[in-house]
């Protein structure tokens, strides 16, 4: 059993993507004395909602390899699920709720950030409905709400969760999906079919979200990771992945290109690393290992749900102090930016931390547990690699 190192460090480059445009934003990029950086390349560099594109792809893989390679009753998938999204989760958002007051320095008193208005109305609403926004976060489901009934639902109190709650809707009907998928090439397009029509009919239904933080928004996009997976399993017991890779092209081609392209190269890499394709030497194991193997992009990929989670809050934490030891009115640009660049080395250090201690202790207790109750004569089966497919690639989180 091995890791597949391609799809880890694909993960950290999204993530540290993400903490860019929001370090960007932040700091005002585009005006005044941080003007200078290209627009091309600040363009680049602040499409960070990409990086969250391939994130949900790559979740549609990750679970998808775990439900094909691991047999498991519902509630022992689930628990393991939940023990590895949850804790980070409620352990940053207790962080956000503590540090609300410097929030409020960093993103609404400080006039430099970006959609500046935005962001004074969502602190309000947050203020306004705390409880029902405390509440619905508890639920891990506060993405499911529409902006229309409930303003700032998904991104208040912790903005980046609201893609943790869309991953958690996808955890409690993956199963079901996954199943539909593997039945047929037939089956496949006939749910992406499905979801794609959702998707328009809440796009046409009056209701709006501030991201596809509702599963039906998305689901295609999990779809593709779930269509890649199931074209590696056909590839590997010698099965036709036509249709599969097919279909999930289709899908690619309605999401951001970026998106596509980051997917295309990242999932070629991958067949590369398994041994399911052969590419010319040279080029090839020289990008491969600039991108993904290499020890630096695979731990930043083990870490990269604290990253995501846990940089907005030390932002607020550190230019919050600043803006309010200065006032508005003294804010300098390029104090900010050089206070973000500091938090860099600093986010990579209570990454490592916050995975060691908080993320790697639940999902050892689940799988603890799991053991327990097996080997005490209960009816919830025990995961099982499969020993007779030694190349299999263990995505354990």
């Amino acid at each position: 059993m091995r890791n597949f190192a391609t799809i880890e460090a694909l993960r950290g480059w999204m993530a540290w993507w993400v903490v860019v445009t929001h370090a960007l934003q932040l700091m005002g990029a585009g005006q005044g004395p941080a003007d200078m950086i290209p627009r091309p390349v600040l363009r680049l560099l602040m499409s960070g909602d990409t990086g969250v594109m391939v994130f949900i792809i790559i979740s549609g893989f990750v679970i998808t390899h775990l439900l094909i390679g691991k047999r498991e009753s519902y509630p022992t998938y689930l628990l393991r699920r939940f023990l590895r999204l949850a804790p980070i989760y409620f352990f940053c958002l207790l962080v956000a709720l503590l540090v609300m007051r410097l929030t409020w320095l960093a993103y609404g008193e400080n006039p430099l950030p970006l959609n500046h208005g935005m962001r004074i109305a969502r602190f309000a609403a947050e203020q306004e409905n705390f409880l029902t926004h405390l509440l619905l976060h508890l639920t891990l489901l506060h993405s499911v709400v529409p902006d229309t009934i409930l303003p700032f639902a998904s991104t208040a109190l912790l903005p980046p969760a609201w893609s943790l709650s869309l991953e958690w809707q996808f955890y409690l009907i993956a199963p079901l999906l996954i199943a539909v998928a593997l039945r047929s090439g037939r089956a496949a397009f006939w749910l992406a079919m499905v979801l794609v029509a959702i998707r328009f009919g809440l796009h046409q239904s009056g209701l709006c979200w501030q991201y596809d933080g509702f599963f039906f928004l998305a689901g295609d996009l999990f779809l593709i990771g779930i269509l890649s997976r199931v074209a590696v399993e056909r590839i590997h017991t010698g099965g036709a992945a036509t249709g599969y890779l097919l279909l999930a092209g289709v899908l690619l081609l309605q999401v951001d290109i970026k998106a596509a392209l980051i997917w295309f190269l990242f999932f070629v890499l991958t067949l590369r690393e398994g041994g399911f394709l052969r590419l010319r030497a040279g080029l090839a194991d020289r990008m491969h290992r600039l991108l993904a193997l290499n020890p630096v992009m695979r731990a930043l990929g083990r870490w990269s749900y604290s990253t995501y989670l846990i940089h907005i809050p030390l932002f607020s934490v550190l230019v919050g102090a600043y803006v309010g030891q200065v006032g508005a009115g003294n804010v300098s640009q390029m104090a900010v930016a050089g206070i973000l660049m500091l938090c860099l080395p600093l986010l990579v250090l209570i990454s490592a931390l916050l995975y060691r201690f908080i993320e790697t202790p639940p999902v050892r207790l689940g799988k603890a547990l799991i053991v327990r109750r097996r080997l005490g004569g209960l009816t919830m089966p025990e995961i099982q690699p499969d020993l007779n497919s030694p190349e299999r690639i263990d995505f354990l989180r």
